[in-house]
């Protein structure tokens, strides 16, 4: 899973993208959901629009590992190898964007809160209800 790295470069994102990304700010009228296949939190404003699919692959790995955060035991402590990798290469890309100084509203604090997962667990219960 670490061929989401193209360089040796500290930034992950090439330099149209990555102003794409501190381009973005936050919404007041941001609405939050449930990506139901990768299983995250999203708001409607943190999303860069045209960019790589390299780029838009590492920012799907910065949202998964934000609600990964919110409860990181279940995807660290997994029987599951593949979990506990792709846990392993979401962290290492926030770890990496983060030491990179890259500003991007998924960052705030208001959406890293620990509170949030009662909105990740309300989504859950919501999309799986009728299963």
């Amino acid at each position: 899973m670490n061929d989401v790295f193209d360089s040796d470069s500290n930034d992950l994102f090439p330099p149209a993208d990555r102003a794409k990304i501190e381009a973005l700010t936050e919404d007041p009228n941001a609405t939050v959901g449930y990506e139901l296949s990768k299983g995250i939190l999203m708001w409607s404003d943190e999303e860069p629009r045209d960019v790589e699919m390299s780029t838009f692959t590492k920012i799907m790995m910065l949202m998964a590992y934000r609600s990964m955060m919110y409860r990181p035991e279940m995807f660290r402590d997994s029987q599951d190898e593949f979990i506990r990798e792709w846990f392993a290469a979401c962290r290492a890309t926030w770890e990496r964007a983060r030491a990179s100084g890259l500003r991007w509203i998924g960052f705030a604090p208001s959406r890293t809160d620990p509170a949030n997962l009662a909105l990740l667990l309300e989504a859950e219960r919501i999309e799986f209800s009728d299963m």
